[in-house]
């Protein structure tokens, strides 16, 4: 196994109460559980691959149909950077993305190929979004995929369902559909390295 981690877009417009996006999950717990994740990665040279959700400031590569006043991620600004307490290393791949498959029009199979990886170790925000869509997209390309189910964080927009709720049910959901894919959890990941 020649795994990279996966840390899906989390940037402070994400951060719960940030923004009209802000991802009900992602507090100071998770952003901790993310950066053991990466620290425990570091220390078994498991490569970083952070994506960034990025929007032009004129807006020309939003998604179609999202009202303007909603936009976060405008390149450049605070809302945009990587939390803080996840600081990037410069032997990190940080890859630009503007939807929430983030292979679509970036760099990441470019990056995850000069890595010979070919396992996806998945962390970050949404869940039910960017974490969903870049799993089975890496799915489809033949990577083999680990889910940190206590490093993702997702957001429910469905009545009657907890964030907490939605995390799980799409985590395991993805575990049943594609096949050979592993939900673990933190604790779990420095045996399988």
């Amino acid at each position: 196994m020649k795994p990279a981690l996966l840390v899906i877009d989390m940037q402070n417009d994400f951060k719960k109460g940030a923004s009209a996006y802000s991802c009900e999950m992602l507090d100071d717990g998770l952003t901790g559980r993310v950066k053991q994740l990466i620290e425990i990665c570091r220390q078994k040279n498991v490569p970083i691959v952070y994506t960034q959700h990025t929007i032009k400031a004129d807006k020309s590569n939003a998604e179609n149909g999202e009202p303007a006043d909603v936009r976060v991620c405008i390149q450049n600004t605070e809302g945009w950077k990587i939390i803080k307490e996840l600081e990037t290393k410069q032997k990190d791949n940080i890859v630009l993305k503007h939807r929430a498959d983030a292979f679509f029009e970036s760099k990441l199979s470019e990056a995850l190929k000069n890595l010979k990886a070919d396992t996806v170790i998945v962390c970050g925000v949404w869940t039910n979004n960017c974490v969903r869509a870049t799993a089975e997209a890496s799915y489809a390309r033949n990577y083999k995929i680990i889910l940190v189910s206590d490093c993702c964080g997702a957001n429910s927009f469905v009545d009657g369902f907890t964030p907490e709720q939605v995390n799980d049910f799409t985590l395991k959901e993805l575990k049943e559909r594609t096949y050979g894919t592993q939900l673990l959890m933190l604790d779990e990941i420095k045996n399988i390295l």
